[in-house]
């Protein structure tokens, strides 16, 4: 491997892709702890909507957050398609619920292009900027704004 090669190597990201309805989203794979199948949701009374319920993951309570309701697209019904994105926020471990997973893509972090203008300021706020990659557009997530939004 030549120089330039492992530099290049070295400025690339990871992108964990996932599908929320019909979206194609991705967070930084360094980001993502482990990609779990959906097992069984505990609801929690008096919780806010986007807060699916609480999942036991080798004896740690994990809040579930469905994505689909933080971004305004709705609750989808679970799947065996359903996959949990464990990440990890302020020492304590959250699930982000999703419709079905993605591959991991590496990119390029220059190649990050601003949000299209016609994202509703709703939605957008949650989103760093999007890929091009495979013939398709990919939203990458902002977690800190994603997870922030979630405790209010």
């Amino acid at each position: 491997m030549t120089i330039a090669q492992v530099e290049r190597t070295a400025q690339t990201t990871l992108l964990a892709t996932f599908f929320v309805r019909d979206a194609l989203c991705a967070l930084d794979a360094a980001g993502v702890q482990e990609v779990i199948r959906l097992v069984a949701v505990t609801p929690v009374r008096h919780a806010s909507d986007e807060v699916a319920g609480v999942i036991n993951l080798r004896g740690k309570i994990v809040t579930l957050l469905d994505i689909g309701m933080v971004l305004g697209l709705g609750r989808a019904p679970a799947s065996r398609d359903s996959r949990v994105f464990i990440v990890e926020d302020r020492t304590e471990f959250l699930g982000l619920l999703v419709d079905r997973v993605g591959e991991v893509l590496e990119v390029d972090p220059e190649l990050e292009e601003p949000l299209p203008v016609n994202i509703p300021a709703a939605q957008a706020r949650f989103f760093r900027g999007v890929y091009r990659a495979n013939g398709h557009v990919i939203a990458l997530l902002n977690p800190i704004t994603l997870l922030a939004e979630s405790r209010t």
